[in-house]
């Protein structure tokens, strides 16, 4: 593919996503995810949440040493640090509430060692960067912010947990992939592979946040 301009580039990755995202609410109802909440799903999504923040921090770690400019290494060496931290803040607000820390972990979704095993398997830092911080990442606030209004009076502290510290922490890194993404995916192979990364990988995320959701108790 040819080269894009640095904006024109993230646009074609954003149409990507939101393409999935799209598709994604339509289905969202079909099986189960705006379920009301009983206090075993919200463990399972606590679980969930355990799987997903040590995985971003586990793949994204052994790039940080490849990133060029210290202005970029820094924060990404930040954003690990920050989803080590949100595992550990879900793994005691599962044991609090009586719940294995680890139950998705030791034994997980087929589709989730999936969506992790390819992101595991990317062959550049722009590609993991596209396909996850810029690519399925950016639906975690929005699932967030639907599951903060259904838990607030169920659970309040888990509520606050996500409100106060996951999401907050969250904006403190939303310009990372941008510019990463823009300063050194500058050539068409490489943005052409980014493309494909964040398809493949928000179509495996869908797939993985399906069957959670008809895995979840009824």
């Amino acid at each position: 593919m040819q080269a894009l301009s640095g904006e024109t580039f993230l646009k074609k990755l954003e149409d990507a996503r939101e393409a999935v995202w799209a598709k994604m609410t339509a289905e969202r109802k079909s099986y189960g995810a705006e379920k009301p909440l009983t206090a075993d799903l919200v463990v399972r999504r606590l679980q969930f949440g355990v799987v997903m923040e040590r995985k971003a921090a586990e793949v994204t770690a052994p790039w940080v040493a490849h990133v060029p400019d210290f202005d970029i290494q820094q924060p990404l060496s930040e954003y690990v640090t920050n989803e080590l931290k949100h595992a550990s803040i879900l793994r005691e607000r599962i044991k609090e509430l009586k719940g294995d820390p680890d139950a998705l972990w030791k034994s997980p979704l087929p589709e989730l060692k999936e969506l992790w095993d390819f992101h595991a398997g990317l062959g550049s830092f722009c590609e993991l960067l596209a396909s996850v911080q810029y690519g399925h990442e950016e639906f975690f606030p929005r699932t967030s912010k639907s599951f903060i209004e259904r838990v607030q009076f169920l659970d309040p502290k888990t509520a606050s947990i996500y409100r106060d510290t996951l999401l907050a922490d969250e904006e403190g890194h939303e310009w990372l992939a941008p510019e990463a993404l823009k300063r050194y995916a500058v050539d068409g192979e490489t943005q052409r592979r980014c493309v494909e990364a964040l398809e493949r990988g928000c179509e495996l995320f869908a797939r993985a946040i399906q069957s959670f959701n008809r895995a979840n108790p009824a």
